[in-house]
């Protein structure tokens, strides 16, 4: 792993912090304790914590320079709310939301004007992290940067073997409404079927059993949010749907040439 920017190792001093150690934030909070200290807070007690995180207060995580929100969609403004009049005016805060223009706006909305925000999705979870082989992708785009700490997270991401894409919001959601959110609603569908692993299955039945465990061993809320936050979301289940019925007419036409 390179080492990331001096530049940012000087002006960052201290730990980082991780608001959120649910499945997700425990694996965030492990990932960025390879290159520095953690800080995590959690309403419930965690037991098990990586090695390199500690947990602690809100208001001590709060006094971290660097800040990342590992909470889900829904929780955000909440959460924003309630950290808004205890954070540092120096702060920078970085969301880990699977869609971007609502906590970006949220964010923006909630926050002092004077902490910065980097929006960013990192684009693997704990399943398909350990099954991918290249540089985890992950998603960022620089709300505000007054502070000039961006780079140097870039920098961050680098170092931990991370693929940078910056793509802003907008383009992120019309993208990810199809890339990841029509991956979660097949593998909801599919799990609706039950489907059952057979001794005589396919690659692709294999496969298709794959996506359904692992977009299902997320919470049931990821889904529900990624379905209800993107604003393109609405867009690709019409176009499922239609696509459905078009496949469905092409074996009504074959039967009515049989009967």
């Amino acid at each position: 792993m390179a080492a990331f920017s001096e530049n940012f190792r000087d002006s960052v001093g201290g730990p980082f912090s991780v608001i959120g150690l649910g499945r997700f934030g425990l694996f965030w909070a492990g990932m960025l304790a390879a290159e520095r200290p953690v800080l995590g807070t959690s309403r419930r007690t965690i037991t098990g914590l990586p090695d390199g995180v500690r947990q602690v207060s809100l208001n001590e995580a709060l006094q971290s320079e660097v800040i990342f929100l590992a909470v889900s969609i829904s929780a955000l403004p909440e959460v924003l709310q309630e950290i808004a009049p205890l954070i540092r005016g120096d702060a920078t805060v970085i969301d880990t939301c699977s869609v971007k223009v609502f906590p970006a706006a949220e964010m923006q909305r909630l926050l002092p004007p004077q902490v910065d925000i980097v929006a960013c999705h990192p684009m693997f979870g704990p399943d398909s992290a350990g099954e991918r082989r290249d540089p985890l992708p992950v998603i960022t785009w620089p709300v505000r940067d007054t502070h000039r700490r961006y780079t140097g997270i870039l920098d961050l991401f680098r170092s931990l073997n991370m693929r940078v894409v910056e793509m802003a919001p907008e383009d992120h959601d019309r993208e990810a409404a199809f890339s990841q959110g029509v991956t979660h609603f097949v593998g909801r569908i599919l799990r609706e079927m039950d489907l059952q692993p057979s001794t005589i299955a396919t690659l692709g039945y294999t496969r298709l059993l794959q996506v359904m465990e692992q977009t299902c061993n997320d919470p049931l809320q990821l889904f529900q949010d990624l379905q209800r936050y993107n604003p393109y979301t609405r867009d690709m289940r019409r176009r499922f749907s239609r696509a459905l019925e078009a496949t469905e007419s092409l074996l009504l036409d074959s039967e009515k040439q049989d009967q």
